[in-house]
């Protein structure tokens, strides 16, 4: 039996509490932020409340946008463990 390649899942880990702490500080709610990122206001929660912390490179670069992140700066928005880990391999 050949062996089994380990799936890797794609996508880039949003820091949840970074995103939710960034669209209180601009005073929108799930319901006014979501339709900016082009995401259900069920999906936004889900990713704030960390249940899912994977997100399409598509979604976090909308969501950034729609947060005002400077493309130098996007990296805050990725979840401390990956950081770390960006950081060791550079």
């Amino acid at each position: 039996m050949p062996k089994r390649t380990p799936v890797i899942p794609a996508g880039v880990e949003i820091n949840g509490d970074r995103l939710r702490e960034l669209r209180k500080l601009r005073g929108e709610t799930l319901e006014e932020f979501a339709p900016r990122c082009g995401i259900s206001f069920g999906y936004l929660s889900q990713i704030e409340r960390r249940h899912r912390p994977r997100v399409s490179p598509h979604t976090f670069v909308a969501i950034c946008d729609a947060l005002g992140v400077p493309d130098t700066d996007r990296v805050s928005m990725v979840v401390p463990e990956v950081r770390r880990r960006m950081k060791a391999a550079a």
